[in-house]
């Protein structure tokens, strides 16, 4: 008896061991002084998901400019919360916004389109949802998170995103563009990532997660509205 109860005990002292840390951990750094609206873009105007108290801990992704810090909380959700010093403790400058060369902006762009492919049958789709930690993200909410990733910062949602960068041409296509369509109408309501060779891959609801897709034939060739460069 007295050997099982110090096996039993040896064991319990292993276990913690065995328990695998998450992938990719988020170190939320930065803390909340004073309540403040947790919105889904950088303005007064766009939708607030909710407040965040006091002393809730926050992984700031960047500093967007002067007004806004671009955060991640801690189920996963990324938006943008008030820069003013009032509200947390953050100590970090504004991001760059810069462009890189050619060079590295090609290497970016296979970055991104590898971490794109390699969430093939892991990724679901469901709209106006950015779940990082399950995998659940709409069109463009994939599409930020695979940029993020790679440490360019984009918004979420198609209507501003439509606006980045600059407009390039369906013949000029580089790997990294991002391509939108037009999917219920007149308005663009669909984006996607050029991979090159005339294909695409979005996240869609037609295969309920990731999909390779040819922009110049079958249906998404008649859906196409246009294209914009971010890298």
């Amino acid at each position: 008896m007295k050997k099982i109860i110090t096996a039993l005990l040896a064991m319990l002292l292993v276990l913690p061991a065995a328990i695998p840390l998450p992938a990719q951990a988020i170190n939320y750094e930065t803390s909340v002084k004073r309540g403040v609206n947790f919105r889904a873009q950088p303005s007064t105007s766009a939708y607030v998901y909710r407040m965040i108290p006091r002393g809730e801990a926050i992984h700031v992704v960047e500093k967007t400019n002067s007004y806004w810090l671009k955060i991640i909380v801690k189920d996963g959700t990324m938006g943008y919360i008030s820069a003013q010093s009032q509200y947390t403790n953050y100590s970090g400058g504004s991001s760059s916004g810069g462009s890189s060369g050619s060079g590295s902006t090609s290497s970016k762009a296979d970055s991104i389109i590898s971490l794109a492919k390699s969430l093939t049958s892991k990724v679901t789709y469901k709209y106006g949802t950015r779940n990082p930690s399950r995998y659940i993200f709409d069109c463009s909410s994939f599409v930020e998170y695979v940029f993020e990733k790679n440490g360019v910062s984009l918004p979420w949602g198609t209507k501003t995103l439509q606006n980045k960068g600059k407009a390039v041409s369906k013949s000029n296509l580089k790997k990294g563009d991002l391509v939108f369509f037009s999917t219920s109408g007149s308005s663009i309501d669909h984006v996607g990532i050029y991979i090159g060779n005339g294909q695409f891959i979005h996240n869609t609801p037609s295969k309920n997660g990731i999909s390779i897709n040819n922009l110049n034939s079958g249906y998404w060739s008649k859906e196409y509205e246009r294209a914009r460069r971010v890298l």
